[in-house]
């Protein structure tokens, strides 16, 4: 049986929204990998399989990409990188991959500033790292000591050290943070409290590909729709129960704890696969509403 035996023609349009957004993901995390030419931003919501497909087209196109992650200082960060492009062999590309990194934004954390440096394709592609090391470094692992030494020696009497990347490091983002244009910066007066966040994001913006995958309720489910029935998630899961979970989503999808699919595979396929009675993955089910 298929989809339509399920759904009625409303759902059915869900579902090619979902899969025209989720097909416009896929093509640019494609073009990103395979250009090698770009930094590329993707705004969306979570849990909708974007750092699992970031992750696999590296895999699929062998690709040397380091992933970054969560709260992070900036000296662990500038050490992620300075390893990373040590090690890179003559003519080898470096994605950087950065997910939900939440202090991109925050000035205090001095992202801001090396990643405008990082990805401007003029004045920059580079990374700088404009403070004295200390014993920081002499706290940092082996590997960690040899890549940086090998940096500050381009240029000893600087403080700090310059990493050079010569067109073969590229950033990749996903993030739940949509980014600000021109226009959204001209609803607020210059260094109002209001403006500064945006133009944070705004100097992210120009220096980017900006793809913006936020989505209504109704693509945003026909996305989920679309990976839960056309793709291996929820192994071993029937149609009908796949359309029951997904029925399920839209029906409580402003009173379920979270919307995603990694819900519907960890929440509610997990529950009706381990207690096969009705009654029984049912009453779990209802305890996932907020």
């Amino acid at each position: 049986m298929s989809f339509s035996d399920y759904f009625g023609a409303q759902h059915q349009a869900f579902l090619l929204k979902g899969q025209d957004y989720r097909r416009l993901f896929v093509s640019a995390v494609d073009e990103f990998f395979d250009d090698q030419d770009h930094n590329l931003y993707i705004a969306g919501q979570p849990g909708v399989g974007k750092s699992w497909t970031v992750e696999d087209t590296a895999d699929q196109k062998n690709t040397k990409m380091i992933t970054l992650k969560g709260d992070m200082k900036p000296w662990a960060f500038v050490k992620s990188i300075a390893v990373g492009v040590y090690l890179l062999q003559p003519n080898e590309f470096l994605a950087v991959y950065i997910d939900d990194m939440n202090d991109l934004f925050t000035p205090s954390k001095g992202f801001l500033d090396m990643f405008k440096i990082a990805m401007d394709k003029n004045s920059g592609d580079r990374l700088e790292y404009n403070t004295s090391l200390g014993s920081q470094v002499t706290q940092a692992e082996e590997i960690e000591q040899a890549a940086i030494q090998h940096w500050k020696d381009l240029d000893p009497t600087r403080t700090g050290f310059v990493i050079p990347f010569n067109g073969r490091v590229k950033f990749i983002f996903t993030m739940n943070t949509p980014l600000a244009t021109a226009q959204d910066l001209a609803q607020y007066p210059a260094g109002s409290p209001k403006w500064i966040p945006l133009n944070n994001r705004h100097a992210i913006y120009s220096r980017v590909t900006y793809e913006d995958l936020l989505m209504d309720r109704e693509t945003y489910w026909g996305w989920i729709a679309d990976v839960v029935w056309n793709t291996t998630m929820c192994p071993g899961a029937t149609e009908e129960q796949k359309a029951e979970m997904l029925d399920w989503l839209w029906d409580n999808w402003t009173n379920a704890k979270e919307t995603s699919v990694r819900f519907v595979e960890d929440k509610l396929w997990r529950y009706m696969a381990k207690y096969p009675n009705k009654k029984d993955y049912r009453a779990r089910w209802e305890k996932q509403k907020a």
